[in-house]
């Protein structure tokens, strides 16, 4: 028994240095904010302008998107989202029509709430501006009305779901269905100004911070 004891005291010191060694240094605790980075697989979509009396027949686009967001509790983040790209369009006025592009970016204040901790469902409210610019023939790049920007005001839905690979990593792909309204100046009193665009975001969400 006495030969026991001392054997028994170095064992637990052993095995009490090893714990220490091998104990990271650093652990992860949830962050205080998201950078999410990626691209959306956006719907071709139509309106009419009646300040310029075109129409604008956009097709397919992947828009470049990038959020910040400051983390709230029980999984929710609020903060901003801006997506942009260029857009091949069929433009077409009362002398007729041609190919064109023009830039169409957004800007929203966005409320992201994921529920469950590896794979989780995604929900988001947004609202903001979505912006239509340098409109120009794909054929000789001839600027088209309208000459400046045009802002209107947008709101937006999205669903999906995503994977956390650990708390300050994940992917997202999220459903978005955003109506925008443009300006009635100029249509018929019965003419649709609203427009519904639909797209798929695919994103790769960053932790920032909350480092112990």
């Amino acid at each position: 028994m006495r030969r026991l004891i001392p054997v028994l005291c170095i064992t637990l010191a052993a095995s009490s240095v090893g714990a220490q060694i091998v104990r990271p240094r650093y652990s992860l605790n949830d962050p205080v904010a998201f950078v999410s980075l990626g691209m959306a697989f956006q719907q071709a979509f139509q309106m009419t302008d009646g300040t310029t009396g075109t129409t604008w027949q956009f097709s397919n686009a992947t828009p470049y998107v990038a959020s910040l967001e400051k983390a709230l509790s029980g999984g929710a983040s609020l903060g901003l989202r801006a997506s942009t790209a260029k857009i091949p369009l069929r433009y077409t006025s009362s002398v007729g029509a041609s190919d064109a592009d023009a830039n169409v970016s957004q800007g929203f204040l966005t409320l992201h709430v994921a529920s469950g901790s590896s794979f989780h469902s995604v929900l988001e409210l947004s609202a903001g501006a979505t912006m239509f610019s340098n409109f120009r023939t794909q054929s000789g790049g001839a600027k088209l009305p309208p000459n400046s920007p045009d802002y209107d005001f947008s709101f937006g839905f999205g669903y999906g779901f995503g994977y956390s690979f650990n708390p300050r990593f994940a992917v997202d792909v999220v459903q978005d269905v955003t109506t925008s309204l443009h300006q009635k100046t100029g249509l018929a009193a019965g003419d649709d100004s609203s427009i519904r665009l639909h797209s798929t975001r695919v994103v790769g969400r960053f932790g920032l911070g909350g480092r112990r």
